[in-house]
């Protein structure tokens, strides 16, 4: 019996480029903020390791500037009452030095807050657990153009347009978007401090080893502090569940070629048939 199609394929942006970077935010309904699904208690007791044996990999925080912590508390009772409006289980306290961490833990999202400082967009805190080959600890205290420093076309094509972004991001507007990935791997902790890039030397025809790895992400403006939130929720399937999709797989690939520059008439490597 072949994997069902998770319907969060169709939300993925497959255009060749240029551009090659574009922000593709759409308006949230809050209904569909955060995503809890049948793999909720197993994020979150991951989520729990982590914090529990790698804390500085998957928290930081940078008061110099401003204080975090009234956004934290914040980001927690929101977070609450989402849990509470849509029937979703709330852990126990755990007793943690900032509210961020107490919030992460109710949610398979990772949490992210940027807080306005000397004419600036800063990340003061976040905890991500499941990033896609980056640190948290190495973005904290850093404004727009620090963090997103290694995103290719981000100079050219989207500086001015997120810096725009986060400047007209208003309390009842908030936004979503998705990234996408290809990996030969299904784990969810992918830092980049002491771990390497992961590279397939051979994909079967069913696309195995490989996965589709997508970042559900969401940005609002909290009512109280003025700060921003930024949420990332991973999500996975198996490449091979394209060979139901033709239509997507054919789009994924027309895409794939346009980001290394190879055209109709310039051989390339193989890949898996998904007929």
């Amino acid at each position: 019996m072949s994997e069902p199609v998770p319907a969060w394929l169709d939300d993925l942006r497959l255009e060749p480029g240029p551009p090659f970077s574009t922000m593709g935010t759409r308006s949230l309904d809050l209904d569909d903020w955060l995503v809890g699904d049948a793999d909720r208690d197993t994020d979150l007791a991951y989520k729990a390791e982590l914090l529990a044996t790698v804390r500085p990999t998957v928290f930081a925080v940078d008061d110099s500037g401003a204080d975090s912590r009234p956004s934290g508390e914040e980001v927690l009772g929101l977070i609450r009452g989402w849990l509470g409006v849509h029937a979703m289980t709330l852990a126990p306290p755990s007793g943690d030095e900032h509210p961020l961490i107490e919030a992460a833990r109710l949610v398979q999202e990772d949490l992210v807050v940027m807080q306005r400082i000397d004419d600036a967009w800063v990340l003061t805190a976040g905890v991500v657990c499941f990033p896609s080959h980056w640190s948290i600890g190495d973005k904290v205290g850093l404004p727009l153009g620090g963090v997103h420093a290694p995103v290719a076309h981000y100079e050219g094509e989207l500086r001015d347009k997120v810096e725009r972004f986060h400047e007209r991001l208003v309390v009842d507007r908030p936004v979503w978007r998705r990234n996408w990935f290809v990996n030969p791997t299904s784990e969810l902790h992918l830092p980049a401090c002491g771990h390497q890039m992961h590279v397939a030397s051979t994909i079967e025809a069913d696309g195995s080893p490989m996965w589709i790895r997508s970042e559900y992400q969401t940005l609002r403006r909290l009512p109280q502090s003025g700060a921003i939130l930024f949420t990332i929720r991973v999500q996975r399937a198996r490449l091979g569940v394209l060979r139901a999709r033709p239509d997507l797989a054919a789009r994924m690939l027309a895409t794939v070629r346009s980001w290394t520059g190879r055209s109709e008439g310039t051989p390339r490597p193989a890949a898996p048939s998904m007929r």
